[in-house]
């Protein structure tokens, strides 16, 4: 038997965009190369998501001739800007301003994404001038002021702020999304069910380790603050294991997603794949309510979660990051 030329590390090319070369009837015909997503590598058979079609297709690894990484699908402007204009409603602020495409935002202090200014698209006056209004409106409320900038919509903005003194870029963040059907189906068999609620109850929200520390008294009105918000949650034994928030939104091309947001697992609990369990759980309540896609956020240094979640079916669609302008 003929011994295939693969990759040397399976497990790292799963979850990402390939091309498989593979033998067609024991070479008779030759063989024929596919394009598409490795969802999975085990027991001898490669299960490949091809980018055109919606059939899997499960390939022998002796057939395999040979099996290469490639960049990932082209993400435009349009589809960052889709996606972001969805997610802005998926966690909203308490309160927010319009200045031309840009959405000032702010909820005392709670979370990055609910205290920064989105930059979806032109302000509709000088980038100086618009800057400076957001300085102002910031600290008009006691808030430091902050840009989320998706990229490549704020290329623009960063010599603006460099030329004001903001800060470098603090981090990047990778949004990762998959289908509504690939999220569903990471659900583990043998693993409690997922129960979805409309309001945290006490144990969520002291599942909730926002940066670490204690949620402020308002933070619940940031966490419902959605039209379709579910709060996931997977007891054992009268103990919450994993929890999770999900909220549904629609984009203006009419993509209705489901954003994943908060996704916790007690550390007793890890490496049983309850992550992922959770967020199927998610999807199911999703499905429901007419999500065709999903989209999380991972901080881009956080690989093994990046790995987790290209195994259930996510791939990275873009990436943004923050700008905060010190006191």
């Amino acid at each position: 038997m003929r011994q295939p030329r693969v990759h040397p590390d399976a497990s790292a090319l799963v979850g990402r965009r390939v091309v498989v070369r593979y033998r067609l009837h024991d070479d008779v015909f030759g063989a024929t190369d596919v394009l598409g997503t490795l969802e999975s590598w085990s027991d001898g058979v490669l299960r490949i998501r091809p980018d055109r079609g919606s059939d899997r297709l499960e390939v022998a690894e002796p057939d395999v001739v040979a099996v290469k990484a490639v960049p990932a699908r082209t993400v435009t402007r349009r589809d960052v800007r889709d996606l972001e204009s969805a997610a802005v409603h998926g966690w909203q602020a308490l309160e927010t301003e319009w200045l031309g495409g840009w959405l000032l935002r702010a909820a005392g202090g709670f979370t990055g994404r609910a205290n920064s200014c989105m930059p979806l698209d032109d302000p509709g006056r000088p980038l100086s001038e618009a800057v400076a209004h957001v300085e102002r409106w910031y600290r008009d409320r006691g808030l430091i002021p902050a840009f989320q900038v998706p990229e490549p919509l704020g290329v623009a903005l960063g010599p603006v702020l460099d030329a004001r003194g903001w800060p470098p870029v603090e981090h990047r963040t990778l949004v990762m999304t998959a289908t509504i059907d690939d999220a569903r189906g990471a659900a583990r068999d043998g693993l409690p069910p997922v129960r979805v609620d409309a309001r945290p109850d006490d144990a969520w929200l002291a599942g909730y380790h926002y940066r670490g520390g204690d949620l402020p008294a308002h933070a619940v009105d940031v966490l419902v603050n959605a039209r379709s918000v579910g709060f996931a949650s997977v007891d054992e034994a009268g103990t919450r294991v994993a929890i999770a928030r999900g909220a549904v939104s629609d984009a203006p091309s009419g993509r209705r997603w489901l954003g994943v947001t908060a996704v916790e697992v007690a550390p007793s609990a890890r490496r049983r794949g309850l992550g992922s369990h959770i967020v199927a759980g998610l999807a199911e309540w999703a499905a429901g309510l007419g999500a065709q896609e999903a989209y999380l956020q991972v901080a881009e240094p956080n690989t093994p979660a990046q790995a987790a979640y290209r195994r259930v079916g996510f791939a990275e669609h873009h990436a943004y990051h923050y700008r905060r302008l010190r006191a």
